[in-house]
C-alpha cells in the first residue's frame, strides 16, 4: 500500500447494496475496508444482536413474518450511518446470519465468539442415519455400509425358512440400519419432516414376510431392541454377522448446537454443549392461544417449542436454544426468555481489545456492562497536609447572613426617605451629594419607624 496516497482527516466512504440475497454494507477509507453481510434467509428474528452498542440495530417485522402475513423481509435492520462495523453481532449470532470482514493492512478477520461445541464418539458411533434425519439445519451427513443380508446367509440347499418377525414402532428410533442391511423385507417410510416431541423421522416400518427368511440379522442390529425374530423351521444355512462401517461428517459451520442429534441418538456417540444456557418461561399462559396462532411454533428454528393439546397449551424442549425468537414473535408477550451463560470459542492469540468483546457478550445475556474505566488510571499521591482557614470578620455584604440583612434594611430605608424628599432627590442627581449625604447618615443613625 502506498502510504503517501493515505489522506488525514479522510472521511470513510459507506453504502449498501444487495448482493446475491444478502444486504452488504462497506465501509471504505484509503487504509480499510470493511464489509458487513446481513443473510436474510438465515435470520431467524432473534435478540442475540439487538444489545449493539452503538444501537445500530433494531427488530424487522418478526412477528409478521411468523404468522405468514410476510415473507422474504429482513428481520433485523442495519442503518448504515451508525454501524461501526465492528463485528459484534457476528461474534454473537450463533446462525452466521452476519459476516464481517476486514481489508487492508494487518487487518484480521478471527474474533472471539458465542459457540458451543459439538463432539463425536466415533467408538460408539455405529453410524446409523438418525441424526442426519432430524438435524434441524441440514448440519450432519451420514455414509453407512451395512453388509448386505444375502452376503451373510447362505444356504446349503433349497432357501427355505418359516417364522415369526415383529417390530415394536414405539421402540423404534428408525434408525435405518435394518432397511440398509435388508431392503427386500424391510421397508420405512421416510417423512421430510421430523415434528416434536419425539423427532420420528418416520411415520412407519413394514416387513414383507414374502421376502423375509427369519435369519434375526436385523434383531442383532436393531440398538433399540425393537425387533423380534423367531425362526421355527429353516434348512440348512450359514449366518454371518454384519459389518457396519461409514462416518458422519459434521459442518461446524452451520450447526448451531442445539444438541437434538444427541437426544435422539441409541448409542450416545454425541456430546453437545450449546452457546447458552437459560430459561424459557411462559409468563402470560391466559392469553395464549395454540389453535389460531402458531407463531412461535413457526419462527423457532429448532422445532423446540410446540403445541401440547393439553391446559399446558404449549411446551418447550431440551434442545432449546435460547435465542429468543419466540418471545419476539408472540403477539401477546406470552413468553420470555432468560438466558444465564454463555459459551465462548476463543482465538489462540490473545488481543487487548478481546476483553472488551466479551463485555458485550454480558449484555447479551442480559447482565448490566461495568463502567467504562478507559480514562482511569492508579496514581500514588503524597499525604496533603489541611489548611486551617481563618474566619473573615469583614463586614458589609459580603459578611454574614444577619448582618446582610441589616445592611439592606438601611439602604431600603434611604430609598423610602428620598422618595418623601424630591427635592433632595433632585439635588442627588444633580451630584450635589454633600447634602444628601449628611441627611442619610442622619437617617442611618435614626431609630427605624414602627
Amino acid at each position: 500500500m502506498d502510504k503517501s496516497r493515505v489522506l488525514i482527516g479522510e472521511k470513510p466512504v459507506i453504502s449498501m447494496d444487495v448482493v446475491d440475497g444478502k444486504i452488504r454494507l462497506t465501509w471504505k477509507t484509503s487504509l480499510l475496508n470493511r464489509t458487513l453481510d446481513y443473510e436474510i434467509s438465515k435470520c431467524v428474528g432473534c435478540s442475540l444482536c439487538l444489545p449493539c452498542p452503538w444501537d445500530a440495530i433494531t427488530l424487522g417485522p418478526v412477528q409478521e413474518t411468523a404468522s405468514g402475513r410476510i415473507e422474504g423481509a429482513p428481520l433485523v435492520n442495519v442503518d448504515p450511518d451508525i454501524c461501526t462495523f465492528c463485528g459484534l453481532c457476528d461474534s454473537a449470532c450463533i446462525y452466521g446470519a452476519f459476516d464481517a470482514k476486514y481489508e487492508g493492512e494487518g487487518a484480521v478477520n478471527e474474533f472471539t465468539r458465542i459457540q458451543g461445541t459439538h463432539e463425536i464418539d466415533e467408538e460408539k458411533c455405529a453410524p446409523c442415519v438418525l441424526c442426519s434425519k432430524v438435524c434441524p439445519t441440514d448440519s450432519l451427513d451420514v455414509e453407512v455400509k451395512v453388509d448386505h443380508k444375502k452376503s451373510l446367509v447362505t444356504y446349503k440347499g433349497l432357501e427355505q425358512a418359516e417364522g415369526t418377525i415383529k417390530i415394536d414402532e414405539d421402540k423404534c428410533s428408525y434408525c435405518g440400519l435394518c432397511e440398509i442391511l435388508c431392503p427386500e423385507a424391510i421397508k420405512i417410510f421416510w417423512s421430510d419432516d421430523a415434528k416434536p416431541p419425539d423427532f420420528r423421522p418416520a411415520v412407519g416400518i413394514r416387513v414383507d414376510e414374502d421376502h423375509c427368511d427369519y435369519c434375526g440379522l436385523c434383531q442383532d442390529i436393531c440398538p433399540d431392541d425393537a425387533i423380534k425374530v423367531e425362526c421355527t423351521e429353516s434348512s440348512a444355512r450359514e449366518i454371518k454377522q454384519p459389518t457396519i462401517t461409514g462416518k458422519l461428517i459434521h459442518n461446524d459451520e452451520t450447526c448451531i448446537k442445539c444438541g437434538l442429534c444427541a437426544i435422539v441418538c441409541p448409542y450416545e456417540a454425541l456430546k453437545v454443549e450449546k452457546p447458552f444456557t437459560g430459561e424459557v418461561k411462559i409468563v402470560k399462559l391466559e392469553k395464549c392461544d395454540p389453535t389460531g396462532c402458531n407463531n412461535c411454533f413457526n419462527i423457532c428454528p429448532v422445532d423446540a417449542i410446540y403445541p401440547t393439546g393439553t391446559k399446558d397449551k404449549i411446551a418447550i424442549l431440551d434442545h432449546c436454544v435460547y435465542c429468543g425468537a419466540c418471545e419476539h414473535s408472540c403477539p401477546y408477550d406470552v413468553l420470555e426468555v432468560q438466558r444465564d451463560s454463555y459459551l465462548l470459542k476463543e482465538i489462540e492469540c490473545d488481543r487487548e481489545w478481546e476483553q472488551a468483546r466479551k463485555l458485550f457478550f454480558d449484555t447479551v445475556i442480559g447482565k448490566d456492562p461495568p463502567p467504562s474505566g478507559l480514562f482511569e488510571r492508579l496514581i500514588s499521591v503524597k499525604p496533603v497536609q489541611r489548611l486551617q482557614v481563618k474566619t473573615s470578620t469583614q463586614k458589609g455584604w459580603e459578611s454574614e447572613d444577619g448582618e446582610r440583612k441589616s445592611a439592606m434594611m438601611s439602604a431600603q430605608r434611604v430609598k423610602d426617605f428620598l422618595k418623601k424628599n424630591p427635592r433632595l432627590h433632585l439635588q442627588f442627581e444633580r451630584g450635589a451629594t454633600d447634602k444628601v449625604v449628611e441627611k442619610i447618615k442622619n437617617v442611618q443613625e435614626a431609630p427605624p419607624e414602627e
